[in-house]
């Protein structure tokens, strides 16, 4: 039996998004998941456009009060039953092979706890751009990698037992501030050279609307754990 593998969706205004988002994820090669959605007090039809794909019993939903997306996160992360998690936005979409990839590497290599794929930005449905990032720590800390898409990571679910949640104090950043901490408890990271998930460029994106603090938030992360990085190298 393949282990199951729970994803996490949190969702703020996404009825015109999450329907495609939700396709792609009965659309993967691997059948043994669990989606887990998690409405963060839209105002628009995001319960109402989710919920009508509760017939397929992998799929569960719950609301909460708008209280940002590291929040909804946690919250998913409370529902979440897999051995292995992992993360789709509910603006993206993601390809059919995607977890089977990246699951399959998990499975292959006993050493590799978290496994990141290639992205590509959507833009009205046209695949416009790519990124490759990988996760090479001591760049990362440096400030001289971007890393990977953090929505593209997959990972063992004794990887968010050990490294934690997501920080409810950074609306923006709190993917960035997560990475750090997985490297600081020496988490080892693969990467599948395939370009699996796809991140849909809009205005209402979080990346758009909180650029600037994002930025700021990932480099205020970045200085503090990079000094006790440091501490540890050899």
């Amino acid at each position: 039996m393949k282990p199951l593998v729970s994803v996490m969706m949190p969702a703020y205004n996404a009825a015109s998004f999450i329907a495609d988002a939700i396709k792609s994820m009965q659309a993967q090669t691997y059948e043994n998941w669990q989606l887990c959605i998690v409405d963060d007090g839209s105002t628009d039809q995001t319960y109402y456009v989710a919920s009508s794909f509760l017939e397929d019993a992998r799929i569960c939903l719950d609301q909460i009060p708008q209280s940002g997306c590291p929040t909804a996160r946690n919250h998913c992360l409370k529902m979440m039953e897999g051995d292995i998690f992992a993360r789709l936005d509910a603006d993206d979409t993601h390809d059919p092979e995607r977890l089977e990839s990246q699951v399959h590497l998990l499975l292959e290599q006993n050493t590799v706890d978290i496994v990141s794929s290639n992205m590509t930005w959507l833009v009205n449905d046209l695949h416009l751009g790519k990124n490759t990032g990988l996760m090479l720590p001591p760049l990362y800390m440096a400030g001289k990698s971007n890393g990977p898409c953090c929505a593209s990571l997959v990972a063992w679910r004794r990887v968010y037992e050990l490294v934690g949640g997501f920080d409810p104090k950074l609306p923006a950043g709190s993917d960035g501030d997560w990475n750090f901490r997985a490297i600081l408890e020496r988490m080892t990271w693969g990467h599948v050279d395939g370009y699996y998930y796809h991140q849909r460029r809009h205005p209402g994106q979080i990346s758009k609307r909180l650029s600037t603090s994002q930025r700021q938030a990932h480099s205020k992360a970045r200085e503090k754990y990079a000094k006790l990085y440091n501490k540890r190298l050899p």
